[in-house]
């Protein structure tokens, strides 16, 4: 897509980058990553490059900055106290919940891009 490193992600047979490949992945997706933490400071720190990934372009900063806010919400300090595995779980799906919005918003623009491609195509060869 315009203004996108598309070859660093995986694309689709239209050439956008396969989101939901990028995300649920069993092996390889954001998902997986995200399900493996074992604590919430990695939790965290996982999902803080996650989206400073996903964000890279110079315009992109305020996004970063919103959505790592939105991750200190999610994921509040916890350090000064013992996390229990039901809780540590609790985390892991909110942040699944979280990146899977960012992965639909991500599919919506890729989707948009597609349609405002062919228009383009079709207005160049009427």
């Amino acid at each position: 897509m315009d203004g996108e490193n598309a070859t660093s992600w995986p694309l689709t047979t239209e050439g956008v980058p396969d989101w939901e490949g990028v995300f649920e992945d069993p092996k390889t997706g954001f998902i997986a990553l995200i399900r493996s933490a074992n604590s919430p400071a990695t939790l965290k720190a996982c999902a803080t490059v996650v989206v400073q990934q996903l964000f890279t372009r110079d315009d992109d900063s305020m996004n970063v900055m919103k959505y790592i806010l939105d991750l200190e919400n999610i994921l509040p300090d916890s350090d000064d106290k013992e996390t229990t595995s039901e809780e540590l779980d609790e985390m892991r799906d909110a942040v699944s919940g979280f990146l899977r919005a960012i992965k639909e918003d991500r599919i919506l623009k890729s989707q948009e891009y597609l349609k405002k491609r062919i228009n383009e195509e079709e207005r160049r060869s009427s």
